[in-house]
């Protein structure tokens, strides 16, 4: 298996596809990237991203703290209280999949240079917004970018790091995901109450803008400059990193080549990556989905006692979110925490496909529990379960997505992988809200089977990335493809 993980290098292609020119110099740039090793320009990149995670996450939790407030305020019906997380989320999906091919055809920095500050100026008018139907449209433009966002990110921080550090790079961001969350529901339950969801959403807004002001520091990524035939600009940015990282930048020759087609949608569903993409993308709508979903119906099961149908608080203010909504809330960040850093351990030790099937059985193992009440502390324990393990297979899908695809298409894989994810999210919400209505049980039953499914499809994943090299161009990853059809045939 290590032989089929680990593609050597040829004697006459720079490992990318690129001729390069005999010399003792002779390098190629997934030699260079792990030369250079993880130090002080990773550290800077990974804090930068880390805070547009933050930013990102604290945007999309905003809208399930103040619906109760604006269902108040403009006197909403069901259906338009409804309609501002659903719109934000279907905003996110086809932000996620235009951002991941512009990101491709015109480069990751370029992307969030123009997105960041739209994000900004659309969170701040969404706290002037005068009525609803401009506060769904400034939200839904908040979505588009957060989507596009999200893509580069995720994408970008892949592609400075070494190897044995992909998982690192991941679970540091992914904190600060978890984090976003926790400052909005800490923001809500201290000023919600005194000072009204207008300065919440302003609050909101704050990573947002240091984010946006940091990334205008910020240098393209160097396998997107590879595979654009940017040399020139290859060489300072490798000449950047190397100084941050106190390493001294050897001699190479990389030669030159441009992949004219970049971003393309309908490649990742062609040959070898066609199978790969429609399993993620079945893995991904469930994960969100289920997570989704939970997170309107777990509360409910608390404030609201499940096992005996009775209320176990009294909240005098239907207006705003009860304290013990805010704490709940808060809870699942500690419990999220954690599981990001299993998540870290576990990918790399273990893999990320096991780490895939293990998180998702267990998941499985707590939604039926969930289905037998016995008493509320079972109950909590369960949903803590549940919530732990989820959040750890989200970790592991975003960690193998965008390995399994080369440079040229990477993050249009990623943009419509979590797309398409996203939308399952929408649907979630939607569903959980219809069905635990009429019975908490049929939503469980559904998750049950939901999971039950994406575990197939995750099973039928097979190939791990684990050790893998990151391919940039078509050359290189028909190399790859080509030996490892010859060492499984």
């Amino acid at each position: 298996m290590e032989e089929e993980r680990r593609i050597p290098v040829s004697d006459s292609t720079n490992g990318y596809g690129s001729a390069v020119k005999p010399g003792k110099d002779q390098t190629n740039l997934h030699d260079l990237i792990e030369e250079c090793g993880f130090g002080t320009f990773q550290w800077l990149y990974l804090t930068l991203f880390g805070l547009i995670y933050l930013s990102d996450a604290a945007e999309i939790a905003l809208s399930g703290i103040i619906l109760s407030t604006l269902k108040c305020e403009w006197d909403l019906s069901s259906l338009e209280e409804g309609l501002i997380p659903f719109m934000v989320l279907v905003s996110y999906a086809i932000g996620s999949v235009v951002g991941g091919k512009m990101s491709d055809e015109y480069g990751r920095k370029r992307l969030l240079i123009i997105m960041l500050p739209l994000l900004v100026l659309f969170s701040i008018l969404s706290a002037f917004a005068p009525e609803f139907w401009s506060f769904i449209v400034f939200r839904s433009i908040v979505g588009l970018t957060i989507g596009s966002n999200t893509a580069a990110v995720t994408t970008f921080a892949m592609e400075i790091v070494p190897i044995k550090d992909r998982a690192f790079a991941m679970f540091v961001i992914n904190v600060w995901y978890v984090l976003g969350g926790c400052y909005v529901y800490a923001m809500g339950l201290i000023f919600m109450n005194q000072f009204g969801w207008r300065v919440i959403v302003l609050l909101t807004a704050v990573p947002t803008v240091v984010s946006c002001l940091s990334s205008c520091f910020i240098l393209e990524s160097p396998r997107y400059l590879f595979v654009c035939g940017r040399m020139s600009e290859l060489s300072d940015t490798l000449a950047r990193m190397f100084k941050m990282n106190d390493k001294v930048l050897p001699k190479y020759n990389l030669g030159e080549h441009v992949e004219e087609s970049r971003g393309s949608i309908p490649e990742i569903f062609e040959g070898d990556y066609f199978r790969i993409t429609i399993l993620l993308a079945q893995a991904f709508t469930i994960n969100a989905f289920i997570e989704y979903g939970a997170a309107l119906l777990l509360p409910d099961m608390f404030v609201y006692d499940y096992c005996s149908d009775t209320s176990l608080f009294d909240d005098d203010n239907s207006c705003y979110m009860s304290n013990s909504e805010y704490l709940y809330m808060l809870l699942i960040g500690s419990v999220s925490l954690p599981a990001v850093l299993v998540a870290y351990l576990t990918c790399d030790k273990f893999g990320r496909i096991r780490t895939m099937l293990f998180s998702g059985a267990v998941t499985l193992v707590g939604l039926i529990m969930l289905l037998i009440c016995i008493n509320m502390y079972v109950l909590v324990g369960e949903a803590a379960i549940v919530v732990f393990f989820s959040v750890l297979q989200n970790c592991a899908l975003w960690l193998y997505l965008p390995e399994s695809y080369p440079t040229y298409v990477r993050n249009a894989a990623v943009g419509v992988v979590n797309g398409v994810g996203k939308l399952g999210a929408a649907l979630g919400s939607l569903i959980t809200e219809i069905v635990a209505g009429s019975s908490i049980r049929a939503c469980l039953t559904l998750y049950v089977c939901l999971t039950a499914y994406q575990l197939v499809c995750i099973y039928l994943m097979k190939r791990d990335t684990v050790g893998l090299r990151l391919d940039d161009t078509r050359a290189a990853a028909r190399e790859r493809s080509q030996s490892q059809a010859q060492e499984t045939g």
